[in-house]
């Protein structure tokens, strides 16, 4: 299928690794042009220390390595952005349409994933990284997207905003602001449908990624990480390409008519029944 992003303008935050990294990667593959940022110029950077949950396990995060390594699938520009200052967010999705000659979709990725457990420090970067750096990148994209014939808004959230999990317990912030950000999201596509504006969310389930909060688990608490899992209908955690996949479509003018909605990318782990 081809989903019609050649030549598109592309802006994910919170890019240099994981799913934000395999989001990028199959933008590029489609033939859009895209811009990210990350927190750190290299994995070595020591002025942007990471989550404390996962502060000593990251690897390859940085944007030199990212963009170096996107770079062989197409078009990608760079920037160092600290998302939980809605300033420098705003900047830099500005001097991206500038650059690009344009915005026609944006996927916000950030998030402090609930690193400092049941404290008003990990409240607050949550806020400002998960829920305020959404804000910034739609404000500023907005005056692009009424330019744009294929706008579209993809947040990523997590399935703790819709569901209690026993991991969900140590990040209480995390859930409650992707939750948050889902009903965001939902006004929006109300709201800017009319202007021809989509706008959606895709709610990942546990996924492994080298170096990420998963990996931190199955290294300090291997437990825990297999009961999690053993709980799972495919006894394996899911892959930062198989959100992607979904995240892609759902931006990409082949999912035109879709708006509003909240897509859970977990191969069965939640298990209400979503009707």
């Amino acid at each position: 299928m081809d989903l019609e992003l050649k030549g598109k303008k592309v802006v994910v935050s919170a890019a240099s690794r994981g799913v934000g990294r395999a989001i990028v990667e199959r933008f590029l593959r489609e033939g859009a042009e895209v811009s990210i940022c990350a927190r750190r110029r290299s994995s070595r950077d020591p002025n942007a220390d990471a989550p404390d949950l996962v502060s000593n396990t990251l690897r390859n995060d940085g944007l030199e390595e990212a963009l170096a390594a996107l770079s062989q699938f197409g078009t990608v520009h760079g920037s160092v952005v600290d998302c939980a200052d809605q300033d420098q967010v705003t900047r830099w999705v500005q001097e991206s349409a500038e650059r690009m000659g344009g915005i026609d979709i944006v996927v916000s990725n950030a998030s402090a994933l609930g690193g400092i457990p049941r404290n008003r420090r990990g409240w607050d970067l949550n806020y400002h990284v998960d829920l305020l750096s959404a804000v910034a990148m739609w404000d500023a994209a907005y005056p692009y997207f009424r330019k744009s014939d294929a706008a579209s808004f993809v947040q990523i959230a997590t399935i703790s905003a819709v569901e209690s999990h026993p991991f969900a317990g140590c990040c209480q912030s995390y859930g409650a602001m992707k939750a948050a950000l889902i009903n965001y999201t939902s006004q929006l596509a109300q709201e800017y449908m009319s202007e021809g504006i989509r706008a959606n969310c895709v709610s990942p389930g546990p996924t492994y990624v080298q170096g990420g909060s998963w990996d931190f688990l199955q290294q300090t608490m291997p437990d825990y990480y297999e009961q999690n899992v053993a709980k799972h209908p495919a006894k394996r955690l899911g892959r930062p390409e198989e959100i992607a996949d979904v995240v892609v479509f759902l931006a990409s003018p082949r999912a035109s008519w879709v708006t509003g909605e909240n897509i859970v990318v977990d191969g069965g782990f939640t298990r209400h029944v979503k009707f």
